[in-house]
């Protein structure tokens, strides 16, 4: 429906339109009811004709059953009701349709109850409240105009019709109460409207204010994470690598004695692998796949450092075409290629390592393979085969749905393949 259908009502309430009426239904309802009991006191105490008081009771117990069920529609049938009408309807289309039956309705006691005079009056009023207050100003026009000429035609067929009292009645007034209603009901679904639209504006705005908030928070928290990891760069990492670097010198020149040459020589590889440790921690503080470069690029520049570092000769191919992969899993991948050769550095005493990094379709996998002592895999343990190291490799695997595949014997080296979904 177009907005001049729509009034004053907002966004739906779980789906049943109602939120724009939230507050003011119970208004209109309860004017509706209040109407109501006007016409009980003038059919039981009011000095009414024959014509105007010949279908009582029955009048207003049919009265009474109709605005009980319009009044309960909402709460307690509108959801099935809009269940079983479809997707078709508008969101506010089932109550307008209601407040059309109910003007009906109400004009139809008003002819059985005579006509002029009729105990009825401000019931039938009444009626116009809920679909002034759903339509626009033209249709609520063109409903106004019905309801008159109804009324007026109900007037002059019901009771004593022509005959009535059209001279003693006041015409203008009849004409002048619904006119006025109509105008008062759309102003008020007007202003119902406005107010929503700056609570929908101010709703936005405090949401825009979090997400910039949280964007300032978190651009401040990578800022303090990037600076952190520099100052470990330039810092501790520098120190290690120079330590390690005086290791291995001091290691090659007592390389004749016999106590102190192997203990230099377990030195060097705990500097070294405590400047691996080191590595890592950057990553975590500052991770490289945040940037433009890509995964192959990424996994290059942490096999050229591992060598750097390890001594260890590493070659990376890589295999298919490279395209952008999802962040969680390009993040996984780097940090499963610091697992397997850091694994190997510390394990395996190899002197050889390939890497390869393949592409596929909706897939991309790292394979990483070693010419060292390799290890016995028992195949009862599973993903916990294998130490620490690998049971990291297959639960970042796992969280990703991904699968690993680890082949090794004795002193005939290992292999670890991991295969990623990257589709996309």
């Amino acid at each position: 429906m177009s907005s001049q259908s729509t009034g004053g009502l907002g966004r739906a309430e779980s789906g049943t339109g109602t939120e724009g009426l939230a507050g003011v239904l119970p208004f209109l309802f309860a004017v509706r009811w209040g109407a109501w009991a006007i016409a009980i006191v003038a059919v039981n105490f009011g000095d009414l004709p024959t014509e105007n008081s010949g279908h009582e009771p029955v009048l207003l117990a049919l009265s009474f059953v109709e605005i009980l069920g319009v009044t309960l529609y909402v709460p307690l049938f509108r959801r099935r009701v809009r269940r079983g009408i479809g997707a078709g309807w508008g969101p506010r289309d089932d109550l307008i349709v209601l407040g059309l039956l109910d003007v009906a309705f109400v004009l139809a006691v008003i002819y059985f109850s005579g006509g002029w005079s009729s105990p009825y009056y401000q019931y039938a009023i009444a009626s116009l409240l809920v679909p002034a207050f759903l339509l626009g100003w033209r249709r609520s026009a063109l409903l106004l105009l019905a309801f008159i000429a109804a009324y007026f035609v109900i007037l002059s067929t019901a009771g004593r019709g022509t005959d009535g009292t059209w001279v003693d009645e006041d015409i203008a007034a009849i004409i002048i109460t619904p006119v006025l209603v109509v105008v008062v009901v759309q102003y008020l679904a007007q202003l119902t409207r406005r107010l929503e639209e700056q609570s929908g504006e101010a709703r936005r705005a405090l949401a825009e204010n979090v997400r910039l908030q949280e964007e300032r928070e978190e651009l401040a928290a990578q800022e303090e994470r990037s600076r952190i990891a520099r100052e470990i760069h330039d810092g501790i990492a520098q120190s290690i690598y120079m330590l390690s670097l005086n290791l291995e010198k001091a290691a090659e020149m007592a390389r004749g004695d016999e106590r102190l040459g192997p203990r230099l020589g377990r030195l060097v590889g705990l500097a070294k692998e405590a400047l691996l440790e080191v590595r890592h921690y950057i990553f975590d503080l500052k991770p490289l796949l945040s940037g433009d470069a890509g995964l192959a690029s990424t996994i290059q520049a942490q096999v050229q450092e591992f060598a750097a570092v390890s001594g260890l000769p590493v070659e990376l191919k890589v295999e298919g075409k490279e395209r952008k992969v999802p962040l969680a899993v390009g993040s996984s991948l780097y940090r499963i290629a610091q697992e397997a050769l850091a694994n190997i550095y510390r394990h395996a005493e190899a002197t050889q390592i390939e890497a390869r990094l393949a592409f596929g379709a909706d897939s991309v996998s790292l394979e990483i393979r070693d010419n060292g002592r390799g290890f016995a895999i028992d195949p009862g343990e599973g993903a916990n085969s294998g130490g620490r190291g690998l049971r990291n490799i297959h639960q970042r695997a796992a969280e990703l749905g991904g699968e690993v595949e680890v082949s090794s014997a004795r002193e005939q080296g290992t292999t670890v393949r991991v295969t990623l979904p990257a589709a996309g």
